[in-house]
């Protein structure tokens, strides 16, 4: 007995552990045309395992250490009768077990194939076998049966394994590898095999070749090039492949056995040091094998700590075989070996199997994979764009790899097919236009129904009227922006048309907000004027508008958004774009006379557009939802239902207080928006609602642009753009995306908004003028599906969206550091993805902090927790890094806790607190948002305190008093 190698232990390991299934497999199909001699065969066979002493042994642990055993029984050539199904038996074959602790570890095994013919299969286990041992195999087996001497075997080498060496490479070299963005990839790479299918590629192998030639590198080397390229070009910033590397010494080039080791090999891509030619490519690939090659007897896991066993060492990888020797002579027979015969396993997310024959013109490659997470159909088309990159280096090496083509021109022809969404539409041209036509026609229908009053058309047209006659007397024009902050009354909707009709643009400001965010708003806008209610609750000019000229003609309304400086930015959205958007909206979500809507957004909040001016142009009804019914899961229920409501258009996060208060809906078709659709909420409103559709968009491109019905099931999409509306998947370079790949998402069409006011430069950044057309970045990341369907990923940036705003973490950020005794501050979603959460670096005063930025922003902006940490985590180049803030740990910044004695009413509110909050400790007089509290606590907390305690209060009380001393006395009256 010997001890096994360490590759061998490696691999025996993960055998042990189950995660191999049958990738160690290694059939060998020979079929043999012609008179054989079965007993010259099986003599021949018996000759090739007395020769290999590998091929005699099998393994068992001794004292805790790996050794090899004599194999019982001896590998022996196995007649067999003809199959019914030869595929069928190729594969009941190929993944019949092996006993790796009584061997044998290779199995001879040959029945009839048809008349004259023979199939000769060979199985052996990885643990004994490598590619290059097959080559030898037959080249032995065709010279013992054709009574051929054969020389005696070379010395095998005593090896040192260069461990030090090894772990000083791999400490500069080695990074973990990542998840592949394989088109349609499905899912994350376990460490365990899975079954498996291969799906052939062919490459040009005579220009594989004349490439390497012309770089200076071997065929393998600009294949690898080519692989990793690709996987940039895919989305992966930093790729990584393991490699099969062999590993015999010269005098072991005849000996049978396990002479492999798979290590990983990653190059600098275009991300990390600027874009590069193939030529460089190329040449980083091979000084990075060469570097390789000199500790590649050494196992990884031997050389770096913490490694864990896995079918595979990367989520992507190669092997790849030159054929060194003939095609095998058995004397009186005609042989043909599948020298890549299939083990129907899939180690990882794909394997990349090359075969490299000399001789042969093409280049044959096999992809394995997994069916159930990339489609043999998806594999097909990644064979399709290594050939295109390969071919690329081919005619220019010294182009950027960011500028060779991917796409074929069937892809490029799909892609513009699902982009064909030109359609013309009639009528008026303007958004009060089309309100005007709906007013003549419906003259005495319910236009709007509001807490205060409702309004028919007539009523709404004479209110409209009396607004723009007073903007108009104060010479509010054609090209004038007005500011409109009004609440949520019946007189908000002739404010905002009354602007309209003036021909000038309506900006909306949310009296909710700060008075500071207004002001800085208005200071931004300067605007021509400025409608807020009077003391009797009528509409009117203010004072104080500082008009800064007109704006170009056909602007409707301008709606800010958060910005990453800490500056909002205003979007100039043209009546074009809106009035396109009701018309396409109107197709996919038939509306008419008769529907009511819910109007729960902010009119400042872009969701209003549609919510606001759908119904009012197709003849129904807006049902305008109070700031404290759009809190209230159970308030807006009894509004829904009160208003005969047809239609609700909300965020997730507003259906889920809906769903949560009880919603079972039949007649009301279920619209989502503004934030990512978890499929929970959408399984549930696909049960409780009589239809469900899913849009998509950002306030630059006119609120939705695309849309997903997903009343049937199926995965939760955004779906495909509405008409006139075309969407483009782009790399980093600004280059389309084959079908199934990640990238950003940019937006064309009658949609895409003017730009920023006042912010040309922020303007030229985000919309391009393109061959595509003028588009909009998005800054999301998404991925089209095989019907054109678009899959959301996340974003590129910081971007977060918290229940349905944009935020930028930048402009809280910039808030906090105007603090006097904060040095630093990053801003993340919490892991619950309902609130804001804040690290600072400094020692601010929590109440002083909250404050602060509650007089300066927005409700939702303001963290809902402070935690004081020593340092913020920074990447090497200084940069924040933001995936690692939630594994910060530092101090909550908390008021001080003092002693707590309550009874009664105040007891069981304390108990609610608790229960919502997750505190231990709460003092009567502590605020409900110093202690991480937000809306969404309040309206749970709420509605507890209504089913559990009878206690039914406004939900304002929590924000006018939010300690448990203020809701308990307010309780009490």
């Amino acid at each position: 007995m010997s001890s096994a190698t360490p590759a061998q232990h490696g691999m025996w390991l993960t055998e042990h552990l189950g995660l191999a299934g049958t990738a160690y497999h290694m059939p060998l199909p020979v079929w043999l045309d012609g008179p054989l001699d079965r007993a010259r065969l099986a003599d021949a066979c018996a000759a090739v395992v007395a020769r290999h002493e590998v091929l005699r042994t099998a393994f068992a642990e001794v004292d805790g250490e790996l050794r090899t055993v004599p194999a019982d029984p001896v590998p022996a050539l196995r007649l067999g009768e003809a199959p019914a199904d030869l595929a069928a038996y190729l594969r009941e074959r190929t993944l019949a077990p092996f006993s790796l602790a009584g061997g044998p570890l290779i199995r001879f095994e040959l029945v009839p194939a048809g008349p004259g013919r023979h199939l000769l299969l060979i199985v052996a286990h990885h643990l004994v076998f490598d590619g290059e041992s097959k080559e030898i195999l037959l080249a032995d087996l065709a010279a013992l049966y054709s009574g051929r001497e054969l020389p005696p075997l070379g010395t095998p080498e005593q090896r040192v394994l260069p461990v030090d060496a090894a772990a000083a490479h791999w400490s500069a070299a080695y990074a973990p590898a990542g998840e592949p963005n394989l088109p349609g990839l499905l899912g994350r790479t376990g460490p365990a095999a899975a079954t498996g299918v291969a799906v052939p590629v062919e490459l040009d192998g005579d220009r594989v070749r004349a490439t390497a030639r012309e770089l200076g590198a071997t065929a393998f080397e600009v294949v690898l090039a080519g692989l990793l390229t690709l996987l940039e070009r895919y989305g992966d910033a930093a790729p990584v492949i393991g490699v099969d590397l062999g590993t015999r010494a010269a005098s072991e080039h005849d000996r049978i056995g396990l002479y492999v080791n798979e290590l990983p090999v990653a190059v600098p891509t275009a991300a990390s040091g600027g874009d590069v030619t193939a030529r460089a490519r190329v040449a980083a690939v091979r000084h990075r094998l060469r570097q390789t090659y000199a500790v590649r007897t050494v196992p990884l896991s031997r050389a770096v700590s913490g490694l864990s066993p896995r079918a595979a060492l990367t989520p992507v990888s190669i092997s790849y075989r030159r054929r060194a020797r003939p095609e095998p002579v058995f004397a009186g027979l005609a042989a043909r070996v599948e020298w890549t015969g299939y083990h129907h396993a899939a180690r990882n997310a794909l394997h990349v199997q090359v075969l490299d024959d000399p001789a042969a013109a093409t280049l044959p490659v096999l992809l394995h994979v997994d069916p159930a997470r990339l489609s043999p159909a998806g594999a097909a088309r990644l064979g399709g764009h290594l050939r295109a990159l390969l071919n690329g280096f081919a005619s220019e090496p010294d182009r950027a790899v960011s500028g060779h083509e991917l796409l074929g021109a069937d892809e490029q022809q799909l892609i513009a097919a699902w982009n064909d969404t030109a359609k013309v539409y009639g009528g008026p041209r303007t958004l009060h236009g089309l309100v005007d036509a709906a007013i003549a026609a419906h003259p005495d229908a319910v236009a709007v129904v509001a807490a205060d009053s409702a309004m028919t058309y007539a009523q709404l047209d004479a209110e409209a009227d009396a607004v723009a006659r007073a903007l108009a007397g104060r010479g509010v024009g054609a090209g004038d922006l007005v500011a409109v902050c009004l609440p949520r009354t019946s007189r908000l909707l002739p404010a905002l048309l009354g602007v309209l009709r003036t021909g000038a643009a309506y900006l909306p400001l949310d009296p909710e907000h700060p008075p500071a965010r207004r002001a800085g708003l208005l200071a931004d806008a300067r605007p021509a004027a400025l409608l807020v209610p009077d003391a009797d609750g009528a509409t009117g000019p203010a004072d104080g508008a500082d008009g800064p000229g007109r704006h170009a003609a056909g602007l409707a309304y301008t709606i800010y958004t958060s910005g990453s400086t800490g500056r909002p930015k205003g979007v100039l959205i043209e009546h074009h774009a809106v009035v396109n958007l009701l018309h396409a909206l109107r197709e996919v979500l038939p509306t008419g006379p008769g529907d009511a809507w819910l109007a729960v957004a902010s009119a400042a909040f872009d969701m209003s557009v549609p919510e606001l001016w759908l119904p009012l142009v197709t003849g129904g009804t807006v049902v305008l939802a109070t700031q404290e019914q759009a809190r209230d899961g159970e308030l807006l229920l009894k509004l829904l239902r009160t208003g005969g409501v047809t239609h609700a258009h909300l965020t997730p996060s507003t259906w889920r207080r809906l769903l949560d208060a009880g919603f079972a809906e039949p007649g009301v078709t279920a619209v989502s928006g503004a934030e990512a659709l978890p499929e929970p909420v959408a399984a549930a409103l696909r049960e409780r609602a009589g239809r469900l559709v899913n849009l998509y968009g950002p306030t630059e491109t006119t609120v939705w642009s695309t849309w997903a019905d997903l009343t049937a099931g199926g995965p939760v999409t955004i779906g495909r753009p509405l008409a006139n509306t075309t969407v483009h998947v782009l790399d980093a370079a600004l280059r389309a995306v084959p079908p199934g790949v990640l990238g950003e998402l940019c937006l064309g069409g009658s949609g895409v908004a003017r730009g920023y006011l006042n912010r040309p430069e922020l303007t030229a950044e985000r919309f391009m003028d393109t061959a595509w057309g003028r588009l909009y970045r998005t800054g999301d990341r998404v991925r089209q599906t095989a019907d054109g369907a678009l899959e959301f990923h996340g974003r590129v940036d910081d971007q977060v969206k918290l229940r349905g705003y944009r935020v930028e973490p930048g402009e809280v950020e910039a808030h906090l550091r105007t603090a006097g005794a904060v040095v630093d501050a990053a801003v993340a979603l919490s892991p619950s993805g309902e609130e804001l959460v804040a690290y600072v670096v400094g020692a601010p005063d929590p109440a002083e902090l909250r404050e602060r930025l509650a007089a300066a922003l927005p409700a939702h902006l303001v963290p809902s927790s402070f935690t004081l940490v020593e340092q913020l985590p920074r990447n090497a180049n200084g940069k924040l890094d933001r995936a690692a803030l939630a594994a910060l740990t530092g101090t909550p910044l908390t008021p001080p806790e003092r002693p707590r004695a309550y009874t009664g009413l105040a007891l069981q509110v304390y108990e609610i607190w608790q229960e919502v909050l997750g505190h231990g400790e709460i003092g009567p007089d502590d605020d409900l948002f110093d202690l991480g509290g937000h809306s969404l606590t309040v309206t749970k907390i709420a509605a507890r305190m209504r089913r559990r305690l009878g206690v039914d209060l406004p939900l304002h009380v929590f924000f006018d008093t939010p300690t448990i001393n203020g809701v308990v006395a307010a309780a009490g009256r």
